[in-house]
């Protein structure tokens, strides 16, 4: 169920958002505030990515997988 809220905004804004697709403002201001809160999740999901493969633990995880490659070639490639 939806709610109804009030809200204010700048002049410039406003035509921004009359500008935008949409039937109406409220579906039009639904839909950017949808777009913006799921960019922000991919904003964050990026970051922590980001910080994971900068770290010492995916340092060591690219070690350990450089190690089992090796190992699946020298087996995969061997001469019988």
């Amino acid at each position: 169920m939806k709610r109804r809220v009030t809200i204010t905004l700048a002049p410039g804004l406003l035509k921004a958002l009359d500008r935008a697709p949409g039937a109406s403002r409220s579906e039009k201001i639904e839909r950017l505030l949808a777009e913006a809160l799921a960019h922000k999740g991919h904003r964050r999901w990026v970051a922590e990515l980001k910080a994971f493969y900068q770290s010492d633990a995916a340092k060591a995880e690219r070690e350990e997988d450089a190690v089992w490659q090796r190992m699946y070639e020298e087996a995969f490639f061997q001469d019988n």
